[in-house]
């Protein structure tokens, strides 16, 4: 029963600290996502007013050279 016992709390000890890496590593990638959607939106301002800016709605077509 002893053995059973400490089997389980081993299991339960390595069960806990791969829950706290994995839960590292979605911290990171929530941040990471953050970043990059500020990134995203920064660009769309950029785009929209460089089409502010032309005056003329581009339209879209393929370049020459295709």
């Amino acid at each position: 029963m002893n053995e059973e016992l400490d089997a389980l709390e081993i299991k339960v000890s390595y069960l806990e600290l791969k829950f706290d890496e994995l839960n590292e590593v979605i911290v990171e990638q929530q941040k990471d996502m953050k970043k990059m959607k500020a990134q995203i939106e920064a660009l769309e301002k950029k785009v929209l007013d460089l089409e502010e800016e032309s005056g003329q709605d581009r339209p879209n077509r393929k370049p020459p050279h295709y």
